[in-house]
């Protein structure tokens, strides 16, 4: 007769052999893991394949190399002459003398070119949109093989810009990485590492003494400093972030690399209000405003799979309205500076639909429910001076984008001034 103690463990074994095969089944049906940058490399193949066409294999292979990387010094630290010296000793040149330096020119036959070619705009796609003087001046302008609008030589060709800022970065040919930034004399930090086309924007903002500037998105703080460190004497400068984490490296930005006490002597002001109401908190207030809007972040979106990658299962509906929320910001910004006064809009994406789309859709937007009218402003100058050291894509209609290339791999950044009217 068996024992209890016998029928007990033979029951336990068929009940760990069905748990077994149970959980064989499970696994044998659960599919792997979708990597949030997979998603988005696939949703880049699919999209950006009809945008570039052959061109988008090497704009790929750019995308998912190591970038490249630029010290903005600061000028605010003990000695910046001997921080720029010592750059300089690494092999690093200046951004506004080093043009003719960091990159031969480029033959004309070249899909995309280094030189600023301003694609010409086609009379029915103007229209369908806005009249011809609200997109790049006129709609129908011709622009010579050489990027220089005919009959209009003396503001298209290759001149300093008004407002100079204090950037250093390698040549073509050199891939170094800067080493790490050292407190000076004073304890704050010598140079800002950012990609050396995150100065565009700032560059185009066409800053003038005495102005009031709004960075409407100025999270994580690059561009606010860079602003910050421009040629210019300001009235003052609102960084407004919205994201807690972002206003949180925002603060560490500027006290990492601005004395104690410099900010309010300089008119920073740094706010956490939401962007899409500074339209009707403050309206007519400012000279300048930056939005440097929320974006899918093309390069981070391939290289980081965490939360912060906008193509992660839970920031699905994020992503779905992101377009909404760039069109409320820039249509905020063109409610809140003065009229006369400029707007610059700018993502780290090639999208379309988030650069131009975006564009056409907040001005159209600004107009139906605050008439307020907006013109393109033209940007051509600042892309001609820079054309032998970023690669600016051909097809922009407004606005001028910055493609990744190697192996001078920056960007993506896109970047379009908008003048108010009313």
């Amino acid at each position: 007769m068996e024992t209890v103690q016998g029928l007990l463990s033979r029951r336990y074994a068929r009940l760990a052999l069905h748990q077994v095969r149970y959980k064989k089944t499970i696994y044998r049906n659960r599919k792997p893991p979708t990597w949030a940058s997979q998603v988005a490399l696939d949703m880049f193949d699919q999209y950006y394949t009809r945008q570039f066409g052959t061109r988008w294999s090497s704009i790929r292979l750019a995308l998912l190399s190591e970038p490249k990387h630029a010290a903005l010094v600061n000028n605010f630290g003990h000695d910046p002459e001997a921080v720029c010296a010592d750059l300089e000793a690494l092999g690093a040149v200046d951004v506004m003398d080093g043009q003719q330096a960091l990159r031969p020119a480029r033959r004309a036959k070249r899909g995309v070119r280094g030189a600023a070619h301003i694609a010409t705009v086609q009379p029915e796609t103007v229209e369908d949109s806005y009249d011809d003087d609200n997109v790049q001046g006129h709609g129908t302008r011709e622009i010579s093989q050489t990027g220089v609008e005919n009959g209009r030589d003396e503001e298209t060709s290759p001149s300093l810009p008004v407002a100079a800022t204090n950037l250093r970065l390698y040549s073509m040919a050199d891939t170094s990485r800067f080493p790490p930034a050292q407190p000076d004399a004073d304890g704050i930090l010598t140079y800002y590492a950012m990609d050396a086309s995150s100065v565009l924007p700032v560059l185009a903002l066409n800053l003038n003494p005495g102005d009031i500037v709004l960075d409407m998105c100025a999270g994580p703080g690059g561009k606010t400093l860079t602003i910050l460190n421009m040629s210019v004497s300001l009235s003052g400068i609102i960084a407004n972030e919205p994201k807690s984490s972002r206003l949180k490296r925002l603060n560490q930005v500027l006290r990492l690399y601005l004395q104690r006490g410099l900010s309010v002597q300089k008119g920073v002001k740094v706010t956490s209000f939401d962007g899409c109401r500074w339209g009707k908190v403050s309206p007519n207030s400012f000279d300048r405003v930056l939005v440097d809007v929320p974006c899918t972040t093309d390069r981070h979106s391939l290289t980081h799979d965490e939360k912060t990658n906008i193509f992660h299962v839970a920031r699905a509906r994020e992503r779905t309205e992101l377009t909404d929320l760039q069109v409320k910001l820039l249509s905020s910004a063109l409610a809140a500076v003065r009229p006369g006064g400029e707007v610059v809009y700018s993502t780290c994406t090639m999208s379309q639909m988030q650069n131009e789309g975006v564009v056409y859709m907040a001005m159209e937007h600004a107009n139906q429910n605050s008439n307020i009218l907006a013109e393109v402003a033209d940007v051509s100058g600042l892309v001609q001076f820079f054309r032998n050291t970023f690669t600016f894509s051909e097809g922009c209609r407004i606005g001028a984008l910055v493609l990744p290339s190697l192996p001078n791999n920056w960007g993506p950044m896109y970047f379009c001034r908008l003048r108010r009217i009313n």
